[in-house]
């Protein structure tokens, strides 16, 4: 798309002026004759580039730089003064201005310095982009959700489906179960990219308040409202807005919400003109809505707004085989991040992960392991490095039998037909991927050759025919 330019000027020759100039260019223009009409277009119209004069009435070129960034990090933005200092000059750019300009203007350096700030602007949104692939291909392939579970395959399939549309998606899953990763998804693959993402747990703003952090306020709307307040609506214009535990909304804000869903505006707090904005919603929560509707505690409209596409993430205790996995990557980079050479979990470690219950899911399964990372003696984490109540399991020498992924060991087994079990089962948990399993054991993939027959191998491996078998290593 060709780049927008949006100029600030209360002297109406200079904007015409400089308009020409940038339309010769090629590059699309915007003109405001003062900040706060400046604000309002940077909201609707997204431009790449501010040019803005420095000494305005009302809003100056600084405090519209501010606000600016506030409302959109990404935009750049050049000042215009007949008053250049240097200390002008440091102030501006530590406010994150892109480049300073005197008056009187001169055509070429004009061009120049937007010209440039064009470019900054281009590889900043390209960079954006190229993040949000790279995420997309971390281990697990989707942005930070991981797994392999046939039931978690079908959630990852429909949201790379539904995220290049404009439909409503509500999330549905217990804490913990990864609903924000899976609304960033969304929106890192939808069309709205580039734009912001803002994430809003609606159960952990006090009810009074709620109103005002998500529609915004006026100067004087209630006591200690000292100035105007953007609120996240606003923040997310262009890009999405994800409303974590809606169910948790009161009657008066679910009224207001079913408006901005119907006719795109708010209405701040205090306000008396309302405001369009253009955010994509995306919703989650762990109640059930419909049992909700029936009581009368959720709009039964508002909910056909949100539940166009309902995704239901599954707890970890229905994807257990995916515990290995996430494991094993949540070792690997918080390993890194801690400065901690460990390498993998024990056998005993291992099965004390898969046999627990966790209510918490995924992100009580990565508590875990971050502790276990920081308090591991040696380079395996034990048992004894994971939190008390993964322990218990364990307690009597052997694993529950009948638990999904745990050994029942009888005791007075020898410890070679022991590893060998273990062996055996974590091959069968990753599905025969042997540098996976080697790296969750701790132990290097030659050894699995060594503590098992290779025909025994080879047949726990179900190898595809035609796949290159791995060399004997003495």
């Amino acid at each position: 798309m060709t780049p927008l330019v949006l100029i600030v000027d209360d002297e109406r020759p200079n904007l015409e002026s400089l308009g020409k100039i940038f339309e010769r260019e090629g590059w699309r223009v915007a003109q405001a004759t003062s900040g706060a009409e400046a604000l309002e277009l940077a909201r609707r119209e997204h431009p790449s580039v501010v040019v803005t004069d420095l000494m305005m009435p009302g809003m100056s070129g600084e405090s519209l730089l501010r606000a600016l960034k506030a409302v959109s990090p990404e935009i750049e933005v050049v000042l215009m003064t007949a008053f250049g200092t240097v200390e002008t000059a440091v102030a501006a750019m530590k406010e994150g201005a892109y480049d300073f300009i005197t008056k009187p203007l001169k055509r070429q350096a004009v061009v120049k310095s937007v010209r440039q700030a064009l470019e900054k602007a281009s590889l900043v949104a390209e960079n954006r982009a190229l993040r949000a692939r790279l995420a997309a291909l971390e281990p697990g392939g989707q942005g930070g959700l991981l797994g392999s579970a046939p039931s978690f395959r079908a959630v990852l399939e429909t949201l790379r489906q539904v995220a290049p549309s404009s439909a409503s998606v509500l999330l549905v899953g217990e804490s913990g179960t990864g609903k924000e990763l899976a609304a960033r998804l969304i929106h890192d693959r939808s069309p709205r990219a580039r734009g912001p993402f803002i994430a809003v747990n609606c159960g952990a703003i006090p009810e009074s308040l709620l109103e005002s952090e998500l529609f915004g306020h006026e100067k004087g709307a209630f006591t200690g409202a000292v100035g105007r307040k953007e609120g996240r609506f606003e923040r997310a214009h262009g890009g999405t807005l994800f409303l974590d535990e809606i169910g948790e909304l009161t009657p008066a804000v679910q009224v207001k919400l079913l408006r901005v869903l119907q006719d795109g505006v708010i209405d701040r707090l205090g306000g008396t003109e309302p405001v369009r904005v253009d955010a994509r919603v995306v919703t989650a929560t762990h109640r059930d809505l419909t049992a909700e509707v029936k009581a009368g505690r959720f709009r039964e409209d508002l909910y056909y707004r949100l539940d166009v596409v309902n995704v239901r993430l599954p707890p970890l205790r229905e994807r257990r085989d995916d515990i290995p996995l996430l494991a094993a990557a949540f070792l690997r980079r918080l390993a890194e991040a801690n400065g901690r050479r460990v390498a993998g979990f024990t056998p005993a470690a291992l099965a004390a992960l898969e046999a627990a219950p966790w209510p918490g899911n995924v992100r009580e399964l990565l508590h875990a392991v971050e502790r276990a990372v920081i308090l591991a003696r040696g380079d395996l984490v034990d048992v004894g490095d994971l939190p008390e109540g993964l322990r218990r399991p364990l307690a009597g020498g052997a694993v529950a039998s009948g638990t999904p992924g745990a050994l029942t060991i009888p005791l007075g087994t020898p410890m070679e037909e022991i590893e060998r079990l273990v062996i055996r089962e974590t091959l069968r948990q990753t599905r025969g991927d042997k540098t996976l399993a080697a790296q969750i054991l701790g132990i290097a993939p030659r050894t699995i050759y060594r503590k098992l027959d290779r025909d025994e191998t080879g047949r726990l491996l179900e190898r595809p025919v035609g796949a290159p078998e791995e060399p004997e290593t003495p």
